[in-house]
């Protein structure tokens, strides 16, 4: 098997209690042929020094981006893929833990495949914030002993985001096609699953490649309301841009509908827009009312 260069993005935030276990599970990927570039995003802890103190002690000659205002997740991201060498690329949160063989598996896979898989993904195992595993692996609470979506996942997105992010590798020649992730976005990954799918498959590596955290201050715990914000939004780009088929626009309408809901029941900043956006599209007068209900102050 050929060896191609594989870019490791770890992106920071106020993670310094998890730094370490995530930084040594890059170092101790089976897959050596990598390129590894990290970003803390003005973190308000020690996580930077944290990071500087770990690489000078291990003598990696990863790059280190230090930011001194705070960026947000998809311009960090940008600016890592600015610096991007890989044919694939894979984006970790340094509170996750990657598995030994993640690289290693899910290179083989693409090696294997055709031109047309832009993402290998794989399952996950969850943990609390002292790295005690939960029950149920990503994939098994998603769709319990269903077989994992691959091949056009383009609908099946669009249902739900079945992809835990940790466990990707991207083709790097994906941005190329696609772009880069949208920066007007506080959370990447929907939204760019949405687009590669449209033009590439996705292929599931039948091993579990990471583990990912679950905290009391990650984005689903303390940022629901913002998510469901997030979510409507992205259905309206997609839905505004002209490029659905018939068929998935009625899917794209559908989720529009259910993620203005949610931003209803969370009285979300955005959901009074969210609601006429999506009365207005779906034509639903039930919509419509919540909309005025909410317009009105009427509970």
């Amino acid at each position: 098997m050929a060896y191609p260069l594989v870019t490791i993005i770890g992106l920071c935030f106020n993670h310094s209690r998890f730094l370490v276990e995530c930084l040594d599970s890059i170092s101790r990927q089976t897959y050596k042929n990598v390129q590894v570039i990290l970003i803390d995003d003005c973190s308000k802890d020690d996580s930077a020094s944290k990071i500087e103190s770990w690489i000078a002690a291990n003598s990696t000659g990863w790059l280190f981006i230090r930011h001194r205002r705070n960026l947000g997740l998809c311009r960090s991201l940008n600016e890592a893929l600015g610096f991007a060498n890989g044919k694939y690329v894979s984006i970790v949160a340094t509170d996750d833990v990657l598995s030994p063989d993640k690289l290693e598996s899910q290179v083989s896979l693409f090696e294997s495949s055709l031109e047309t898989v832009g993402v290998v993904y794989s399952d996950a195992f969850r943990m609390d914030e002292e790295g005690t595993e939960l029950s149920g692996t990503h994939m098994q609470r998603k769709g319990g002993e269903r077989a994992a979506p691959e091949g056009d996942v383009h609908a099946r997105l669009w249902k739900e985001n079945f992809v835990p992010a940790v466990t990707a590798l991207i083709r790097r020649s994906c941005y190329e096609s696609v772009g880069f992730y949208d920066e007007d976005l506080f959370f990447e990954d929907w939204d760019m699953w949405l687009r590669i799918s449209k033009q590439y498959d996705f292929a599931f590596s039948n091993i579990v490649a990471a583990k990912y955290r679950i905290v009391s201050t990650s984005m689903t715990n303390v940022g629901a309301a913002r998510v469901y914000d997030g979510c409507c939004r992205v259905c309206l780009k997609h839905l505004a841009g002209g490029w659905l088929t018939p068929e998935i626009r009625q899917l794209a309408l559908a989720r529009l509908a259910f993620e203005a809901r949610r931003s209803y029941a969370a009285r979300s900043p955005g959901h009074r827009d969210n609601l006429l956006a999506a009365a207005r599209l779906t034509r639903n007068w039930k919509l419509g009312l919540l909309y005025l209900f909410s317009r009105f102050g009427i509970r």
